[in-house]
């Protein structure tokens, strides 16, 4: 059966939709901010992701569908401990979406992978699925698109720098690079500090009379020969320049004048305030990387070396 010829799409009708579907997301909605996600490396065999970093942010208006508030299974116990599985649906103009972001970025389309930040809960949420193809045209024509999103489960492969502070944090809060401290005279009966011990800074006197509780720090590295001490999770600010100014141990006791210090390239997992923290992972990694504390050359471990 035909059509009546009398009825066709008319794009004044749709341009009319459109603007009238848009005032009702800037009247209804809120701001998020849309943050593009940039492959580094793709591990081609599993199709994933690897290393991804998010260096870019574009402020639109996106209407929130689930309006009752987040979906999904909410905050769980597991035996991985405490995970946040709110989720929630959004709504994206697809015109303001081209304005905003396909002209600068690039992107036809919001894509799967990419985060939402919203400022509202202050929440990144990763998107999980896109409807873009929804198959029912008003007046034939497609004017939104709806994001399922999820909670984005943050780790250490996921560099963010948007320059948008508040964004920026969530990597911040949790990662400082690490600081090499050129060392001096030897202070102390002790040569050598001791991995992972806690150092604090003495200043004013030598021999540990005045001490700085204030800035403190744990020993990353250290290297005898040429007298160079690496430290992470430091706090305070370090003073150097003059010959009262040490660095001491802890637990070894060691205690070098400080002469001069240089930021690395190397990260450090910044310890939560009130040691929340509810796993070593991160830490186990980074020291698997440079002290090989784990032996993964075995290729069998289960014989006498016999298959």
């Amino acid at each position: 059966m035909a059509r009546n010829k009398y009825f066709r799409e008319y794009s004044g009708e749709q341009n009319t939709v459109e603007d009238l579907t848009i005032e009702i997301i800037k009247t209804m909605g809120k701001d998020m901010v849309y943050i593009p996600r940039t492959i580094v490396t793709k591990d081609d065999l599993f199709g994933e992701d690897t290393l991804s970093k998010f260096d870019d942010g574009y402020e639109i208006e996106m209407y929130i569908q689930s309006v009752d508030g987040f979906e999904g299974e909410g905050d769980i116990i597991s035996r991985y401990g405490l995970q946040i599985k709110d989720k929630i649906e959004l709504i994206v103009s697809k015109k303001r979406f081209e304005e905003d972001v396909t002209t600068l970025e690039g992107i036809e389309r919001p894509r799967e992978g990419d985060l939402i930040f919203f400022p509202l809960s202050k929440t990144l949420f990763e998107i999980n699925f896109v409807e873009h193809e929804n198959p029912f045209y008003q007046l034939g024509k497609l004017y939104t698109y709806r994001l399922s999103c999820e909670v984005f489960d943050y780790s250490t492969q996921h560099e963010i720098d948007t320059d948008i502070s508040v964004i920026d944090s969530v990597e911040e809060e949790r990662k400082q690079f690490a600081l090499k401290l050129s060392m001096g005279n030897q202070l102390s009966a002790t040569t050598d500090y001791t991995m992972g011990e806690n150092i604090f800074q003495i200043t004013g006197a030598t021999g540990g009379i005045n001490s700085d509780a204030d800035v403190t720090g744990i020993v990353v590295d250290w290297d005898p020969t040429n007298k160079v001490l690496t430290v992470g999770n430091l706090e305070g600010t370090l003073s150097t320049g003059s010959v009262s100014d040490s660095i001491k141990g802890v637990v070894s006791g060691a205690e070098y004048e400080l002469t001069s210090t240089s930021v690395t390239e190397t990260v450090i997992i910044r310890e939560p305030e009130n040691n929340t923290t509810m796993g070593d992972n991160e830490t186990l990694e980074y020291f698997s990387d440079i002290e090989n504390i784990f032996d993964f050359t075995e290729t069998d471990p289960f014989s006498e070396g016999n298959l």
